[in-house]
């Protein structure tokens, strides 16, 4: 493996090394239950300083090599996720000389006894490098010969019109060559070359099929529950600091939340993650301006989805609360453009811009904001006749 593939590796594992410390400081974490990686060409070639085409390269090798057991495309616009060796990661020290050397003797002995195949039946062309074998075209040598019976005047007239001859295909499907050049003996086929486990590779694809869907399930398993055990933390700080809580009670909340980022695909549950803890801090808002008579139900009851005067009402809330924000934006845009005006009519001729320029400036940018209404406030709190007049 080359220099440039092994740094992409050490650097894959040293940003795998941190997300997981920061993971586990939220659930426990074990060689079955890691999450993937979620990131993208673009963050590592940053950080290995090569192209995004290379960085392609690098994970494929990877994968062949073993150091990466999977990888799951998440959208155009969120990346892939990274299955990496657990063996790997669960390094802790160095093995003894002696140790090392014979597991590397064994694997090389096993490694010669995989490659050993049968020699019969195989051509004698020399091997081709096969990378990339879509290319490859399986040229066939057909014989001829117009010198079986003919004279050197008799094959030159007739040498357009026999440029093939069917004794020469008998004689060499005598000599074992159906077709091809008889004397480099290349038959122009493919010759299947025989192991010792005949089948042994569409296994091995099925066996790799279903290891990536059970390795694909177990990583969806363990995103949700990562979700989930870091909204229940919050939750339970904001909204259950002083209530006492069993443990079969917590885990009912894990197991209620969890059902809340089953139906959301792979690339939305960061989204969505962020939209819930939004509606709880909206539900810690609500409940401090009276404590003494607001409160939430016990999680198992106040999580489930089913229950609309639940956390499934506080979908609503966030709409209003961004609606609001929204609208205090525009007005505080508007507010702004209209000091902005006034500030500059206040200047001195020296230092003050045409007054139809700056009106113009503040007019374009409340017009961005597309609400009429903002407008018109805005002509009625800084229009004066002589501008009207200037503007006509």
């Amino acid at each position: 493996m080359k220099a440039g593939v092994l740094f992409t590796a050490k650097e894959i594992i040293r940003i795998y090394g941190a997300f997981l410390i920061k993971a586990n400081g939220i659930m426990e974490l074990t060689a079955e239950n890691l999450p993937a990686l979620k990131t993208n060409n673009s963050q590592l070639a940053g950080l290995v300083k090569v192209s995004p085409r290379t960085i392609q390269r690098h994970i494929i090798k990877l994968q062949e090599a073993g150091i990466i057991t999977g990888k799951e495309f998440c959208g155009s616009n969120s990346g892939y996720e990274l299955l990496i060796n657990p063996k790997i990661l669960l390094a802790r020290c160095r093995k003894d000389l002696l140790e090392a050397e014979k597991e590397l003797q064994e694997a090389k002995q096993k490694d010669l006894e995989n490659q050993s195949i049968k020699n019969e039946g195989t051509t004698n062309c020399p091997h081709t490098y096969t990378r990339n074998n879509s290319y490859n075209k399986n040229n066939l040598l057909i014989g001829v010969d117009n010198s079986n019976g003919s004279s050197s005047d008799q094959r030159r007239t007739s040498n357009q019109r026999n440029r093939s001859s069917l004794s020469l295909t008998e004689i060499l499907s005598k000599a074992g060559y159906p077709t091809g050049n008889i004397l480099t003996g290349n038959t122009g086929e493919k010759v299947a070359k025989i192991s010792k486990d005949t089948g042994g590779k569409v296994r091995k694809r099925a066996n790799n099929e279903q290891n990536w869907k059970q390795q694909d399930g177990s990583a969806r398993s363990t995103s949700l529950n990562f979700y989930a055990e870091s909204l229940w933390k919050l939750a339970k700080n904001l909204l259950y600091r002083d209530v006492f809580l069993t443990e079969f009670q917590e885990n009912q909340a894990k197991e209620m939340l969890v059902k809340w980022y089953e139906p959301v695909s792979d690339k939305f549950l960061s989204g969505v993650h962020q939209n819930y803890c939004e509606r709880v801090y909206l539900v810690r808002e609500y409940i401090a301006k009276d404590p003494e008579k607001r409160f939430v139900q016990l999680p198992y009851r106040y999580f489930d989805t089913n229950n609309p005067s639940g956390f499934t009402g506080t979908k609503k809330w966030l709409q209003k609360h961004l609606e609001r924000k929204e609208e205090v934006r525009k007005k505080l845009i508007l507010h702004a453009q209209i000091k902005k005006y006034l500030n500059n009519e206040k200047k001195t001729d020296s230092n003050r811009k045409s007054s139809l320029q700056v009106y113009r400036e503040c007019e374009t940018r409340i017009g961005k904001l597309q609400d009429q209404s903002l407008l018109h406030l805005f002509h009625a709190a800084v229009l004066k006749p002589e501008v009207i007049h200037q503007i006509r």
